[in-house]
């Protein structure tokens, strides 16, 4: 069992190179550990926050702090500075990412639709 830091890392780490060898070389240097999560165990993770992941759970893996080589940037201080920056970070997201939300936002309307807006997210 990992960690919630861990998990984090392993998530983040992929997102940033999409390699699964470069998640599992880090983690061994970042926790000092022998053994590294297998592929599987890494893409049951990305593809668990991917489809079922709430926004908590993001959030709360996602905002662990810089992986070693990351450019951190400054904190914006003004409401214009935040709103530039939101403005920097949507012209960065990719047409292919952008695909994938939609279809997934679709298939959660659809599943919600199915069940009358009842509890489905364990349906999904």
């Amino acid at each position: 069992m990992y960690t919630v830091e861990q998990r984090g890392f392993l998530f983040r780490k992929y997102w940033q190179t999409g390699s699964f060898k470069a998640c599992q070389t880090a983690f061994r240097t970042e926790f000092d550990e022998r053994r590294a999560p297998s592929k599987c165990c890494i893409q049951k993770l990305v593809k668990k926050l991917e489809t079922r992941g709430s926004r908590s759970d993001a959030c709360r893996l996602l905002s662990l702090g810089p992986i070693e080589g990351e450019n951190v940037q400054n904190t914006p201080r003004t409401i214009e500075q935040l709103k530039d920056a939101i403005r920097q970070e949507i012209q960065a997201v990719n047409f292919d990412t952008l695909g994938k939300v939609f279809q997934n936002l679709e298939k959660r309307i659809q599943a919600c639709l199915d069940v009358k807006g009842d509890q489905f997210q364990h349906r999904l």
